[in-house]
């Protein structure tokens, strides 16, 4: 298998499972990477080879996805698993082929769809770009002023885009709709300026928490979406927790109680109105159960 590794266009490693003696947690080595491995690490693979990969990239522990734990049960329990994910470790959305587990090894074929995932945003924008062009819109086309995240209309326009690539290959995503709570009050008691300051600072969290592939905007006023893409519903769930805690420990800071509400939701086929209904019909839910509440 090697050999034919040597031939083919995209990056390959044969993985062996091991066990950390330090933390008994699972891990793996590489055992053998062609050079195309180098192009998707930037490492040398001399430094790959017979080293744990947790230790040779630390970003592999990441407190969202336990990477050596996931490939390792894909591989002893399918004979042949694709997983594309947005890889933080290398700042790459990857590919991965596993397959051919034998004696506690396994081979992985990793293609990167960075670039081809980028085109496809670039795209979505530039004809977004291009039917405003038409209408004399020619400025600022996407971007909401105040906030610097995508506008109503660019969300809208992803959720089609989202919406027409699940019914061709079932692209799974989730929306995350919020809003402030209280905020005509916080307008009214603190000024329009104050107001204006945490949906900056919200809109900062947001972006400082969506992933290249994510797509972060405000629908109106107080008003905010965060659309996930190719995640399950249990990760981001993780995600909107840390968004959450990343909000209210940014209002302490700068001195205002102010919480937000939410849902969650997990696109499972409907058309975009019946998916925003239900976003929106789980957000009043959550109103109604207090401030701070966030219903998936």
């Amino acid at each position: 298998m090697e050999k034919f590794f040597d031939y083919i266009s995209d990056a390959a490693i044969k993985c062996r499972i091991v066990q950390r003696e330090d933390n008994e947690k699972v891990d793996l080595q590489a055992i053998y990477a062609n050079k195309r491995m180098e192009f998707i690490t930037n490492v040398p693979n001399e430094k790959i080879i017979n080293r744990n990969m947790t230790d040779v990239f630390p970003k592999m522990n990441d407190i969202i996805f336990d990477w050596p734990k996931i490939f390792c049960e894909a591989a002893m329990t399918n004979e042949f698993k694709v997983i594309e994910q947005y890889f933080v470790a290398f700042e790459k959305y990857l590919r991965f082929t596993i397959f051919g587990y034998k004696d506690g090894c396994f081979d992985v074929l990793i293609t990167d769809l960075t670039q081809k995932k980028e085109i496809k945003r670039q795209l979505l924008e530039r004809d977004r770009q291009i039917k405003l062009l038409q209408t004399e819109v020619k400025e600022k086309a996407n971007i909401e002023m105040l906030t610097k995240l995508y506008n109503f209309q660019f969300v809208m326009d992803c959720l089609r885009h989202n919406i027409e690539n699940y019914n061709v290959d079932k692209t799974n995503f989730c929306i995350f709709i919020l809003d402030i709570d209280d905020f005509n009050t916080i307008n009214i008691n603190y000024g329009i300026g104050v107001g204006d300051k945490i949906l900056q600072n919200v809109a900062l969290i947001l972006k400082a928490n969506e992933r290249k592939i994510d797509v972060a905007g405000r629908l109106e006023k107080d008003r905010f979406i965060l659309i996930l893409n190719n995640i399950s519903i249990d990760i981001a769930k993780i995600m909107v927790e840390k968004i959450k805690h990343d909000i209210n420990k940014k209002m302490e800071i700068l001195g205002y109680n102010v919480t937000i509400s939410g849902s969650l939701i997990e696109f499972s086929g409907q058309t975009l109105e019946v998916l925003l209904s239900e976003a929106e019909s789980k957000l009043n839910k959550a109103k109604t159960l207090g401030k701070g509440s966030i219903l998936s």
